[in-house]
């Protein structure tokens, strides 16, 4: 998985979508967190260039998605806040066409107690929520010339098994194991479904 992430839009590519396709589960961590935060430093454990919080992607129960744009396409912007605005706004019309109502696109970064840990335990901009839960989790990886946005929405929620894999703080497990029972939306829809609702939702 650690090659997935690891990819690196050409100079001067055009709009793209990564379908991106891990074969096996790992933990993802941030591009400014510690790796003494995984409870194992084995295989299972990779990291993104990108920040924010750990999070697991499974191949079987996450859907992720990259979209990649340049310093010339009409949806750039300079503002890393506003950045991903147009994208969230994408993802809900994805989620409405799948039957999921009332998402919240956030235009602002909210980090949370555990936020620094867990990405799902945080909300950034252009993040969609539902019923304050977050239905979709959004980074990004920039350069000069482009913007590699990364979205991932998950179809089984299991903090369990995040929590497995995370070096907890001592006396504070059930602190963050009531945080994370509700901070994921899961999508009950198949993989198939949801990318292609999502491919429907994007700007022409």
């Amino acid at each position: 998985m650690g090659e997935l992430h690891a990819l690196t839009p050409d100079a001067d590519v055009d709009r793209e979508i990564w379908l991106m396709s891990p074969t096996d589960t790992a933990l993802v961590l941030g591009s400014a967190q510690s790796a003494e935060i995984a409870s194992s430093h084995e295989s299972g454990v990779v990291r993104r260039r990108s920040g924010g919080g750990a999070v697991m992607v499974d191949p079987h129960h996450s859907v992720w998605i990259d979209v990649v744009i340049n310093r010339g396409d009409p949806l750039w912007d300079d503002d890393v806040n506003r950045a991903p605005l147009w994208l969230g706004q994408a993802w809900r019309a994805a989620l409405a066409s799948l039957e999921v109502a009332g998402g919240l696109v956030l235009d602002r970064y909210e980090p949370g107690p555990w936020g620094r840990l867990a990405c799902f335990a945080s909300r950034g901009p252009g993040e969609v929520l539902v019923g304050g839960a977050k239905a979709v989790g959004i980074t990004q990886r920039r350069t000069r010339n482009t913007a590699r946005f990364q979205t991932l929405v998950y179809r089984r929620w299991s903090p369990e098994e995040l929590m497995s894999r995370l070096v907890v703080p001592t006396g504070q497990t059930e602190d963050l194991r009531n945080t994370l029972a509700g901070s994921a939306y899961p999508l009950e829809a198949p993989a198939e479904k949801v990318i292609a609702a999502f491919m429907n939702s994007l700007p022409r």
